[in-house]
């Protein structure tokens, strides 16, 4: 395997992971966090805040790394 695909799976990796965390630390319960503003409190005990949708600025980048290599010649 050559270096560049390697680069470019670890970014879509990366992006993966992180596209996870905003999937379950904001978008699964964005109606109860808008609901109880600043946070809102899931049946498993977690507290969640709007600070979850962070998690999607670090996915995009990744993504457009990966998206950058992968279209490179």
């Amino acid at each position: 395997m050559d270096w560049r695909r390697l680069q470019i799976g670890g970014c879509v990796a990366l992006s993966l992971l992180f596209s996870g965390l905003f999937y379950f630390r904001y978008w699964r319960w964005r109606d109860c966090i808008a609901q109880a503003q600043p946070s809102c409190l899931t049946p498993g005990g977690e507290n969640l805040t709007t600070g979850g949708m962070i998690w999607v600025l670090p996915a995009m980048i990744f993504a457009a790394a990966a998206l950058k290599l992968a279209l490179r010649r």
